[in-house]
């Protein structure tokens, strides 16, 4: 079985935040006259870039104005209320399961990379990942970017890389690169969003290394 290397999504995949990132969002959205949404409600609206996410949620195009208070009072208020968020039941061992492989592991996040080093850290895995990445420029952009640096970084070969993570974007950012994907069916998105974009989908991150067991020894067919 060839020896793969997993990028694991942090928010919602293996960190549970949803709770608190809704609790924030309504925040701001609450000062520009909207009703509270739920975990139904956010998952019919969300997508990224972050700022399409807005638009669908209010029903036509933020202002400029608008979106940079929305962004920077979400980042506020989930900043204020991180360290309540838990990791995923069975992240750490997932990623025992991976270690136990041989395989290496980064964490590659659409977070400020500050506050994801400080967040990986305080919940005792940070020595588990060859690479912490976060974003160091502006955020509301794509991921597929960001994977691509972060596996030049590493020097890493994206054809024998899995990604796993709760988002489409995660999916559209590992097949941009010649990268696998796998998708966890716990965060951001509905199942049937997840489905329709043709990767196996996890209901567990256990479930998730399993089906990257099965895609390696796929490899060597």
């Amino acid at each position: 079985m060839p020896s793969l290397h997993i990028v694991w999504d942090w928010n919602g995949t293996l960190l549970d935040d949803l709770a608190i990132v809704i609790e924030s969002l309504n925040v701001g959205t609450a000062t520009l006259g909207m009703s509270p949404i739920d975990e139904d409600g956010y998952r019919d609206h969300f997508t990224r870039p972050v700022r399409a996410f807005y638009d669908s949620l209010f029903g036509r195009q933020v202002s400029e104005t608008e979106w940079e208070y929305l962004n920077q009072t979400f980042h506020d208020e989930y900043y204020s209320r991180a360290n309540r968020a838990s990791l995923t039941v069975d992240a750490v061992e997932a990623l025992d399961k991976v270690a136990a492989l041989g395989w290496s592991q980064s964490v590659l996040s659409m977070s400020l990379h500050s506050q994801l080093i400080e967040a990986v850290t305080a919940r005792g895995i940070a020595d588990r990942f060859a690479l912490i990445q976060g974003l160091t420029v502006p955020s509301g952009g794509l991921k597929s970017e960001h994977l691509d640096v972060h596996l030049s970084s590493l020097q890493q070969d994206p054809g024998n890389t899995l990604m796993i993570g709760d988002t489409p974007d995660d999916a559209v950012a590992a097949r941009q690169v010649g990268a696998g994907v796998i998708l966890y069916d716990g965060g951001s998105h509905h199942l049937p969003t997840l489905s329709a974009m043709g990767a196996p989908v996890a209901h567990s991150l256990g479930e998730a290394v399993e089906w990257a067991v099965h895609q390696a020894m796929e490899m060597t067919r």
